[in-house]
């Protein structure tokens, strides 16, 4: 058996055990016997449960995460079509994450915050060095002015993400909507970014 049929293996258990109980309460004794495979086996592809959660989180998102790092790597797009796309990316993970929570397949991890936390965090990880070059890319083109790429791409998805989550700090739609407008006016100022360039954060459906 392939390393990564395997692998895939370990996360449709571990997915399937998540339908009929709360991931805490699954075992890597229960992963290992729903999978087939011996307990040992599992601890060559993962450290520990913690590592398939996040494996299993991740791969639900990975589609759009994917899409958006290949269409800003493609050329004949600006640096503001481009962070129109990794925009769009952190709005398609966050809506499939709440598809998922009302469907019964995820009904367990409705409230978990820890849930919530560890996608987050694999966005903003998968998504900053995609980001940093983009606003790099605005910087050769004169329409951003920025003296740290890294760090801004990592506050500009902080933001981002937990805005567009909103499960850490829920808001309404209006207060989300405000939110975003006052994150695009702050970026414009900070980064001497022409007026409106940034009004897809607010266009959104």
């Amino acid at each position: 058996m392939q390393n990564h049929t395997k692998r895939e293996i370990i996360l449709d258990a571990m997915q399937e055990l998540m339908n009929g109980s709360s991931a805490q309460a699954i075992s890597v004794s229960d992963i290992a016997q729903k999978a087939g495979i011996g307990k040992g086996s599992i601890y060559y592809y993962f450290s520990s449960k913690n590592d398939i959660i996040e494996a299993v989180i991740e791969r639900s998102y990975s589609r759009a995460i994917e899409k958006a790092r290949a269409l800003a790597a493609s050329g004949g797009m600006n640096a503001f079509q481009k962070l129109e796309i990794i925009f769009h990316a952190c709005l398609e993970s966050s809506s499939e994450l709440k598809r998922q929570e009302q469907s019964a397949t995820f009904n367990e991890m409705q409230q978990s915050a820890l849930i919530h936390q560890r996608f987050i965090r694999i966005l903003i990880s998968r998504l900053k060095p995609i980001l940093a070059d983009i606003i790099r890319q605005g910087i050769g083109e004169g329409s951003i002015c920025c003296d740290y790429p890294e760090e801004t791409a990592q506050i500009v998805l902080i933001v981002l993400t937990v805005t567009l989550d909103n499960h850490l700090a829920p808001s309404s739609e209006g207060e989300i909507r405000r939110l975003l407008e006052a994150f695009a006016a702050m970026q414009e100022k900070s980064m001497g970014i022409d007026p409106h360039l940034l009004d897809f954060l607010t266009s959104r459906p």
